[in-house]
């Protein structure tokens, strides 16, 4: 199988989507011991984890995670693997203390996102995404910080290669993107 959905056909995606539900109900076993359970059976959020295939189901469809996921190694490979780019923590992401609306840019090979301050006033900035190669696009932006509920926003369709969106500055994805602790995922 490759790594990005869209390059699936529909066979390959029967394929994933029942991988990724055996997957959910041998984790359940496993947790309950080997005793196999309607709970077992019937999913993960009974132990309070969000079921992989509903994370996986998410991010291939371009929605928000479910409400009750939380960052762990098992969802960022899934974030990884879906991700068109991956930006790794950054010290240079850290809002300013004095709260000045510097503008702050993240980067990887091939994709830029940037917070621009807003002539429309102090309480808004630009996110700006850009995207360097022929055909590059995303739908949707993560930022993720250990331990914490990943933050998403749906992104448009570039034009010209880029993004743009006014974000109002309480909206908690600027916050996850000025946090230096964020690892971004563009799925």
């Amino acid at each position: 199988m490759t790594g990005r959905w869209q390059d699936l056909d529909m066979a390959g995606r029967r394929t994933a989507g029942t991988v990724f539900a055996a997957l959910d109900v041998a984790r359940e076993l496993a947790d309950a011991g080997g005793a196999v359970s309607d709970d077992a059976v019937a999913g993960a959020r009974e132990w309070g984890r969000p079921s992989i295939s509903a994370v996986w189901a998410a991010l291939v469809g371009g929605q928000s995670l479910p409400s009750d996921v939380v960052a762990t190694a098992d969802i960022e490979a899934l974030l990884a693997t879906a991700a068109l780019a991956v930006i790794p923590r950054s010290a240079a992401a850290a809002s300013p203390d004095d709260g000045s609306a510097r503008e702050i840019e993240r980067r990887v090979d091939g994709v830029r996102v940037r917070i621009v301050p807003s002539r429309a006033g102090p309480e808004h900035r630009f996110l700006t995404v850009t995207f360097q190669g022929p055909g590059s696009t995303a739908t949707r932006l993560y930022a993720v910080v250990d331990g914490r509920t990943p933050v998403d926003v749906a992104l448009p369709p570039p034009v010209s290669g880029s993004v743009q969106l006014l974000v109002d500055t309480t909206d908690p994805i600027l916050a996850a993107l000025t946090d230096p602790d964020s690892r971004l995922y563009l799925v």
